[in-house]
């Protein structure tokens, strides 16, 4: 990997974060297809989503990650991770990170 990061969240949420920068792009990177998001999302260690697109925005789809967070609740839903604002102060923080690396 080019570039690994760990990212911990502390404060009105705990979150925990584990990032990667690939040596190499992809080599379907710029096709127009939409494109997965290649973050796990994890919440109190247990496995909720594969691809989760509304922790990475599209531009940073190359990058690879687990996210486990503590605060979400364990039985939620696709509609409640898009209106989560725990979700949204997650993706803040990683998209900063990210830049950062």
């Amino acid at each position: 990997h080019l570039a690994v990061n760990r990212v911990s969240i502390e404060g009105q949420l705990e979150c925990g974060a584990l990032i990667f920068i690939p040596k190499r792009a992809p080599f379907d990177m710029f096709e127009n297809r939409k494109l997965k998001n290649n973050i796990k999302l994890y919440v109190k260690r247990v496995f909720i989503m594969e691809n989760c697109e509304e922790l990475m925005p599209e531009y940073l789809n190359f990058i690879k990650g687990v996210v486990d967070s503590e605060d979400l609740p364990l039985n939620i839903s696709r509609e409640m991770l898009q209106q989560s604002k725990l979700l949204k102060v997650i993706r803040k923080t990683l998209v900063k990170k990210c830049v950062e690396l």
